[in-house]
């Protein structure tokens, strides 16, 4: 009979860590974490430590020049990279009435970047403003008009449709050589139309490619020979148009009669 063979005595598990001392590791790691961040927020606030350096402006411009741009940038500039307010920037920038839309953008580290979009003039508006090609009307100084434009006018919010009735009189009168000096739409919306040869052209409210279409389509039977004589024609009536002639005093002086002798 074998003796039983003696049982080696097992270790006792260490215990484990108490939570109360994993908490009290991590606390310095927290506090050195909200140290830096306070350190690194105090550090942006300062706006000499990322000062503005260097601003760019472009675009294609016309009208305007980037030099006054920079200069409207540089004195809208308050604090460093982090604080200048891009979009008070570009609020000021917009009050400048040659300006259509403009971005402004910071660029790391150092730098605003400023992008131009300039009003595009079609047409004169009344008497001290301009009609854009996207049927806007702005007012920049009498001085910066370019010349040659047609003038129109209309009531407020009737800008798009004033553009787009020039547009479709210009493209037909302009195969009968004949060109618009100003266009008007009255309180009513009736359109009237002044000649660069003096002749008056009303069109109404209504219908206004059909009439145009009436008169292209009679200018070579019956007006072209004669159009130097006509003072007004007014296209409003359903199926024809009505003509008043040149008084002789405003007839072109080939076509004027002498005066007789006394």
């Amino acid at each position: 009979m074998t003796a039983a063979k003696p049982q080696r005595a097992q270790a006792a598990p260490l215990p484990p860590p108490s939570r109360n001392l994993a908490r009290w590791l991590w606390l310095p790691v927290l506090l050195a974490l909200a140290f830096g961040g306070w350190s690194l927020h105090q550090k942006l606030q300062d706006p000499d430590a990322f000062p503005i350096r260097k601003i760019t402006v472009d675009g294609d411009f016309r009208y305007l020049a980037p030099a006054p741009m920079q200069a409207l940038v540089s004195g809208s500039v308050k604090g460093g990279f982090f604080q200048v307010d891009v979009g008070e920037i570009r609020t000021r920038i917009l009050q400048e009435p040659w300006v259509r839309d403009v971005s402004v953008a910071r660029v790391w580290p150092d730098a605003i970047h400023v992008s131009v979009i300039e009003q595009q003039p079609v047409a004169r508006w009344g008497a001290k403003a301009l009609l854009s090609d996207k049927a806007q009307v702005f007012s920049p100084a009498l001085a910066t008009f370019p010349s040659g434009l047609v003038q129109v006018h209309g009531p407020v919010g009737s800008e798009a449709d004033v553009w787009s009735t020039y547009l479709q009189a210009s493209a037909r009168l302009a195969k009968l050589g004949l060109k618009i000096k100003s266009l008007a739409l009255s309180d009513r919306r009736a359109s009237r139309i002044d000649l660069e040869d003096g002749t008056v052209m009303l069109l109404g409210r209504h219908f206004i490619d059909e009439r145009l279409d009436r008169l292209v389509r009679a200018w070579p039977r019956i007006l072209r020979e004669n159009w130097s004589k006509v003072a007004s024609i007014d296209l409003r009536y359903t199926n024809g148009f009505a003509v008043k002639e040149r008084t002789p005093s405003a007839l072109p002086p080939k076509l004027a009669k002498p005066a007789k002798a006394p």
